[in-house]
């Protein structure tokens, strides 16, 4: 096994121990790479395979944060099981987010959704990937119930499962899901919770198919 993926398992192993939260800031990269003994070069190439699956995320000049937490055991990782679930969980969240966002919130939310269209248009997967799940955990945060936040990430499927399942996806397949992330937006811009719920399971219910088709 490599130095990278050694790092990637202690790096998972620690978040399901728990060490560090949902959302939290982890240490610079000049103390994990002296915690685990390795050149700082090995450690970013770890962490930016675990941002690269949607459990991590690297921003520049603030250093890296959980995303999500990873599966604890492979019947976890089970797409269709995740979709049922979001299928569930999701819709109440997206309904409970549009009773309280903030105009600030809408604005930073309004801001992923040109960062997956042009993803869309380039036929950028792992960005187009990205941005959604961006879009799901940072509303989920702006309830700022740290119970909902967790469910959230525990029952959202991991990056690597909706890459493939975006990469096999037909061009209007994945026009489909971006028109169903917009509509959820623009619910919670005029504070229709029912709408939104909708939107939202409209959503998971059309990657659930897509996974099934697949």
């Amino acid at each position: 096994m490599s130095k990278q993926k050694l790092i990637e398992q202690k790096l998972e192993q620690s978040l399901l121990e728990g060490r560090w939260k949902l959302f939290e800031r982890l240490p610079s990269e000049r103390l994990l790479a002296a915690e685990f003994s390795v050149n700082r070069t090995t450690l970013r190439a770890a962490l930016s395979a675990l941002a690269g699956r949607g459990i991590l995320e690297t921003i520049h000049g603030s250093g890296t944060r959980v995303r999500s937490l990873p599966a604890g055991h492979p019947a976890q990782s089970d797409l269709d099981d995740k979709l049922s679930a979001s299928i569930l969980l999701v819709p109440s969240i997206m309904q409970a987010c549009s009773l309280v966002i903030k105009p600030s919130q809408i604005i930073s939310l309004e801001r992923i959704l040109p960062i997956a269209g042009t993803a869309l248009r380039n036929g950028d997967t792992k960005s187009f990937v990205q941005a959604q799940v961006q879009f799901f955990m940072d509303t989920a945060r702006f309830i700022g119930n740290s119970s909902l936040n967790a469910a959230l990430s525990a029952c959202m499927p991991e990056g690597k499962s909706l890459m493939k399942l975006y990469g096999a996806c037909e061009q209007h397949e994945s026009e489909q899901l971006f028109s169903h992330l917009a509509h959820i937006l623009s619910a919670m811009r005029h504070a229709d919770a029912q709408e939104a719920a909708s939107a939202a399971r409209d959503y998971f219910t059309a990657l659930q198919k897509l996974s099934k088709k697949k």
